[in-house]
């Protein structure tokens, strides 16, 4: 089971002239459609050969929007019980393989 969790800062939405809901509804959109349970606010798991969705899906949108790098306070996944603060961590292993994130 993959876990991951997407908490904004809310000053930092506002100031971007956003709700925490309006930033939230694209992530959650895609992640519903495509298999994930929201499990509470901004928490989605799935199970299974596509479980990484819940990380690679929402990273695919973040990296046209980077807004969402600024206004994520929390972006952690857990397989399985292993916590990894994972928001620098996809940012570099994407950039490390030519994927641009301007």
């Amino acid at each position: 089971m993959v876990t991951a969790t997407y908490i904004f800062n809310e000053e930092k939405v506002i100031a971007a002239g956003k709700t925490v809901e309006e930033m939230m509804a694209p992530i959650q959109k895609m992640l519903l459609e495509n298999g994930a349970e929201e499990i509470a606010p901004g928490v989605f798991c799935k199970d299974g050969f596509y479980a990484m969705d819940v990380i690679d899906l929402p990273l695919i949108y973040i990296r046209k929007h980077l807004k969402y790098l600024d206004a994520l306070d929390i972006w952690t996944m857990d397989i399985d019980g292993e916590v990894e603060d994972c928001k620098e961590g996809m940012i570099n292993y994407y950039k490390k393989r030519g994927y641009a994130l301007e």
